[in-house]
This record gives structure tokens, sequence and C-alpha cells, in this order.
């Protein structure tokens, strides 16, 4: 059944459904006991019969066991007969008492069974979580977060908006959470996951990491307290637009933009030629006769039996660390990389300390320092021998900025849109593509999950189809409709408007977001 309840009368603000914690029950279960107890009884019972039944073996004079006459009337219906009697009305009497005690305790077991194995699944289902990387784009207790990904119109790289989890199962079901980790999202970070979309996750995989993401949801007041936070900040990015473009085209003090990607691009050739060979060299001063010592000669994979002075015991010789420094202090030069202008000190094993201020041994810090090195070195490799190739895609990439800047497909002209749908309120127009930007322009609007500067026009279609030219009023005549669907979404097979065949695809707003909410996301959609 969808996620979303259709309400009409209201604010659509659920009260929030949680299931009744199940207690486990550390009492001794009565009908166990019992049951136990007539067991028990029926095996001394069954014991005695053997034993008492048992005769010798009779000798050749005596007539066999079945020759022999049976025990008389008047034997048989004597208290031995009584006793039988009583035996079996005793044990039926227990019988009857424990299968109704037994049954009555059998929900409880069943619950405690079940409560068991959702734990074992959650447990399960942090571990795929986990180590299928879902954590490394929706966060780890899956609050949303983003994805690096090549957007496909500029060949950009950029941080893809992953959307939260810890809410979903107030827009979807349980089918269409199913389906979105299976088949993923082509077209998006999202891969498939589920062996049946190409991925590795076997069904009860697929099902643990859905038991771990339903005990990860936050209660639904504080999903629709969220919907103010979701509004503001989608009116700033609005608001903030033409300087997030600017800044990814000239960059800002923390990070580079295309025009220092295009200038580190054209000083590759240079810079690989000042490094070249510099770890080489590196490596020669741990392996050279006159610097090397038994640990720094491991590094390269290779044996040193020179006793070099190395005062500090740090595995460096002292010369090494001399030679080591100027090397690096040549690297940080030319590569205006500060963080390579070391200082091993000979009297000292350790010299250099990390971010959180925990000293680092000398012969760790030039080992790391060399692996860095040595990827640069090939990134520069690489650049310079394709530099050509490389330029094209970086200018390509500004002029694509420069074009989405001219452009500005986000601006939305909130007085026009006011007076044409929202009978000149400027401030419902407003919240009203505030609304759609946060919850609706993911599938609705292309290219809005990679970033304002990959944004196309609003309602262009992605992942759910256009909205632009009326498509929202030829789809749904009547915006009664309309709204029916933005509350409970599609269903897969299922009619809806206007000759639509849900997919299961659209989710269900109608925990979220109260019924005036919906109504302006209308207005704006069918505006459009």
């Amino acid at each position: 059944m969808r996620a979303g309840t259709k309400l009409f009368d209201a604010m659509i603000l659920a009260v929030e459904a949680t299931e009744d914690e199940v207690v486990p029950d550390t009492t001794i279960d009565l009908g166990a006991v019992v049951i136990a107890i007539a067991v028990v009884s029926a095996l001394i019972w069954v014991a005695y019969l053997l034993r008492t039944g048992r005769t010798a073996e009779p000798s050749p004079e005596e007539t066999p066991p079945n020759q022999q006459p049976f025990i008389s009337d008047d034997e048989m219906e004597s208290t031995r007969l009584n006793r039988v009697l009583g035996a079996a009305v005793i044990s039926a009497a227990v019988l009857a008492i424990a299968m109704p005690v037994y049954y009555f305790s059998e929900a409880n077991r069943q619950a405690e069974a079940a409560e068991k194995q959702n734990e074992r699944d959650i447990h399960e289902g942090e571990r795929w979580y986990t180590n299928f990387s879902c954590v490394n784009c929706h966060g780890p207790v899956a609050g949303g977060g983003a994805a690096e990904f090549i957007e496909p119109r500029s060949k950009l790289t950029t941080a893809w908006s992953a959307p939260s989890l810890n809410d979903v199962f107030y827009r979807y079901s349980d089918d269409e959470v199913r389906f979105w980790i299976v088949y993923g999202r082509d077209g998006t970070p999202m891969p498939a996951s589920g062996l049946e979309g190409g991925g590795g996750m076997t069904s009860q995989e697929v099902d643990q990491v859905m038991a771990y993401i339903r005990s990860l949801q936050i209660p639904q007041a504080e999903v629709v307290a969220e919907v103010e936070g979701a509004v503001n900040q989608a009116l700033s990015r609005i608001d903030n637009g033409a300087l997030t473009v600017t800044d990814l085209i000239n960059g800002t003090a923390t990070a580079d933009g295309q025009v220092q990607a295009i200038e580190d691009i054209l000083a590759a050739p240079e810079l690989f030629a000042s490094i070249d060979t510099t770890p080489a060299d590196i490596r020669a001063v741990f392996i050279a006769r006159e610097t090397c010592t038994p640990a720094s000669a491991a590094l390269v994979n290779t044996s040193c039996s020179m006793r070099n002075l190395d005062t500090d015991r740090d595995g460096l010789a002292d010369d090494a660390e001399r030679a080591i420094n100027e090397l690096f202090a040549h690297v940080a030069q030319s590569l205006d990389r500060p963080d390579f202008a070391i200082e091993l000190r000979t009297d000292n094993a350790f010299s250099m300390e990390d971010a959180a201020g925990n000293m680092i041994p000398d012969l760790e810090e030039a080992e790391s320092l060399l692996r860095e090195l040595d990827t640069i070195r090939l990134q520069l490799n690489v650049v310079q021998s394709r530099q050509d190739v490389f330029l094209e895609a970086a200018e390509a990439g500004k002029e694509y900025l420069e074009e989405a800047l001219a452009e500005a497909a986000w601006e939305v002209d909130f007085d026009a849109l006011a007076a044409e749908a929202f009978d000149g309120d400027v401030e419902a127009a407003t919240r009203a593509v505030g609304l759609f930007n946060s919850y609706c322009a993911r599938c609705h609007t292309a290219g809005y999950s990679a970033g304002v500067a990959f944004q196309q026009e609003e309602g262009s279609g992605a992942w759910g189809p256009s909205l632009l030219d009326g498509r929202s009023v030829l789809q749904f005549p009547s915006a009664d409709e309309h709204v029916d669907f933005i509350i409970n979404g599609s269903n897969l097979a299922e009619n809806y408007g206007v000759n639509g065949i849900g997919r299961g695809w659209m989710p269900g707003f109608g925990q979220i977001l109260s019924r005036d909410d919906i109504l302006l996301i209308v207005q704006y959609e069918r505006a459009m």
C-alpha cells in the first residue's frame, strides 16, 4: 500500500505510525513447562511398564508366553486396569490444560522470534549498506549527501546531490524502495545493486538493507519540520546561483575553478619536467652506500649492509635526512606545494606531526610523501602527453559554465509567476517554487541534482516527464486529480489522470507536505 494517504479535509500531517515495541518475555513459559512435565511423566510411565512387563527367560519345561492363557477378566478389571485408565485420564487432563496455554503463548513467542530476526537483518543490512558503498553517498545515518559525478552535458565533474533515506518510507512503498535498490537510476550516480539489475546483492541482502534503512527512519514530526528548511535552502540556491557559477569558473580561496584547471593543463609539461627525476633521486638516497640503512633500503625492496650514522635511530641515515629535505624542498617550490617542505631532524625520530597533532615517524613521513609525489608525477605525465585533449575538454567546460551563467536557467520571475497563477501573491508564488525545487525538481527538472550550474529550465523533465507547455493540465484536467496524484504518487500498472499508467516511480508526499503546500505545487506546475 502506498506510503501517502488521501486526506482532503485538513492538513496532511498524519500521526506518526510506530509499531508497538515487542518486549521479550523473560519469564518461564507456563505452557512449555506443563508440556515438559507431561513428556517426562510419560517417559517415566513407559519405562515403568517396560520394566514391570519383563519376564524371565522360560525354561524348556515352561509353557511359552504366547501359548499361555491371557489374564482373566477378574484380574484385568481390578486395580491394574484402574491404574492404567487413571494414568490415561491424568495425561489427557494435562494435555487439555497445556495445549490452550501453549496456544495462547504462541503469539508472544512468534513476536519475539520476529523481533530477533529483524535485529539480525538490521545488523546485516548495516554491513551491506557500508560494503556496497551506499554510505558514501547517502551518509552514515542516511541523511543524504553527495556523489562525485561527471555531468554528461558539460563533461565536468560535479557533486551530485544524493537524497536522504531516513524519510524514504514516508514517500515510497516497500516494493518501490526495493526497485530503486535493485535497478538503481540510470544516468545518475545511483548504481543497480540487486542481482536482477546487474549488481551484487541477493534478494535477501536487499531486504536486509531495507530493514536497516527502515531502522533509521526519523519521526514523521521531524520530516514535516524539515520542510521549511528545505524550502529556504532551495530559494537560497536561486538567490546565489550566479555567485555559485562564477566561483566554478574563477575559483575561490579554497577551491580551484575552471580557469585554474586550464592554467594547470598549460603548465603541466613544465611542472612534469621539474620533478620528473625527483622520485628516482629520493629512492637513490634510500639505497646509496653512503646514505642507506636496512630500513630505508627495504622501502625500495632491496637491502643495505652499510652502517651509516643514524643518530636518532629512525631508519634514515643522517646524511639521507639532509638530502631528502633538499629534494622535497625542490618539489615544494616547483609545484607550489608547501606541504612538501619538510624538515627531518637528525636528532629526532619524530620531526613532523599530522593535522591532529600526532607525531609521525620520519621514515613513515618520507615514504608517504614519496608515494604522493609518484601519483603527482604520473598525473602530470598523462596530462602533458595528452595536453591537447585535456585542454579542449577544459575549455569546453569553461564555455559551458559561461553560457550557463548567461542563461541563468535557475532564475524565476516571481512577480510574473504570481500575476499569472497566484492572483498576484508573490509570497505564495515564491513558496511554491521553493516547494517544487525541494521535492519535485530532482525528477522533473533536468540537471537539478548536479548543481545550479547544470540545471536546465524548471520542469524540463528528467526521470519524471516534462511539465512544460501545459503538460500537467493535459494529464490532469481536474486540479483535484492532480492534488490526489501528488498526495498518493503512482502505483505500478495503475491508471492516473488521462491515459497515464503508473510505474511506481512517482513518490507520494501525503505524509510530508500539508494540503496547502501541495495545492501551491499544483498551481505552479499547472502554470508551466
